[in-house]
């Protein structure tokens, strides 16, 4: 069966070498991406979070989640520096605040410490479980969200990577089927929609969507096959979810290791595609 969400290279521009080339991570969002890092901290090839491995995360004590396993299983041998501006319960305003307020005072300036160019930097978004466990219409909050995307391409960033929300009312919170998931399906659609649209009016960028979707739902569809119990799929405390919202350092895993499998499908652009 197609999948509603699939992980998507909306378009790819000439500042895009592949997963092998970046050496600058620079993330934005809530609690699934947050480390603790602290901005006065500087990340080196010793400590590339910034923080003592693996930060302050919000899964397993102790455990990475999929930056802290991106950067140290699945970047393809680079030993990327992370600039992690995520932070606990954070919604499209929060992010809005992470990229005008923290970025712009921070890196934004390519300061000497921190040397990010176009060509070595991916800008990772994941936001919107908080947002949509509030609302379906999610109109407002995309407007918000690529005004914020401007900021960054305004900057120099351009390469971009946003991550769609899981089927979170899968999740063992006290969330109804039935009444919260035309919300997470509304935003993701809504992003697919926005992010072509800011792709289309910045045709020098790179945007492409990592579907959790599909990452979470072939996990939660199969469990068995991810090395999972079938009663792990409701539980909390269990393996798949560490609590009624948050998943397990393993589940992380499984996303770091799509994020970066999908990242690697996707060369640098070719000769052919240049002369378009």
């Amino acid at each position: 069966m197609a999948s509603e969400f699939p992980s998507t290279v909306i378009s790819k521009g000439p500042s895009w070498n592949g997963l092998e080339s970046l050496e600058f991570l620079i993330v934005f969002g809530d609690s699934y991406s947050a480390v603790g890092y602290d901005h006065h901290s500087i990340p080196t090839r010793e400590q590339p979070l910034g923080v003592e491995f693996p930060g302050t995360t919000f899964t397993d004590e102790g455990l990475p989640n999929w930056v802290g396993h991106l950067v140290t299983n699945y970047s393809l041998g680079s030993r990327l520096l992370v600039y992690d501006y995520a932070v606990c319960g954070a919604r499209v305003y929060d992010v809005e605040n992470q990229i005008q307020a923290v970025f712009k005072a921070h890196i934004a300036e390519k300061p000497a410490w921190a040397p990010w160019a176009a060509k070595n930097a991916l800008f990772v978004t994941w936001v919107g479980i908080n947002d949509s466990a509030w609302c379906s219409d999610h109109t407002d909050n995309m407007a918000k969200l690529f005004s914020a995307q401007q900021t960054l391409y305004d900057h120099g960033a351009r390469n971009f990577l946003f991550i769609n929300v899981p089927p979170i009312d899968r999740a063992p919170g006290d969330i109804p089927p039935r009444g919260r998931a035309p919300h997470f399906v509304s935003w993701n659609a809504e992003l697919k929609k926005a992010a072509a649209a800011f792709a289309a009016a910045h045709v020098d960028a790179t945007v492409m969507i990592y579907s959790s979707w599909d990452t979470f739902t072939a996990l939660l569809d199969d469990p068995v096959a991810h090395g999972f119990l079938p009663r792990d799929v409701r539980k909390a405390g269990a393996a798949i979810w560490l609590d009624f919202l948050h998943p397990t350092s393993r589940v992380h895993d499984f996303i770091a290791r799509d994020v970066s499998t999908f990242l690697s499908t996707c060369p640098a652009r070719s000769a052919s595609e240049e002369a378009k």
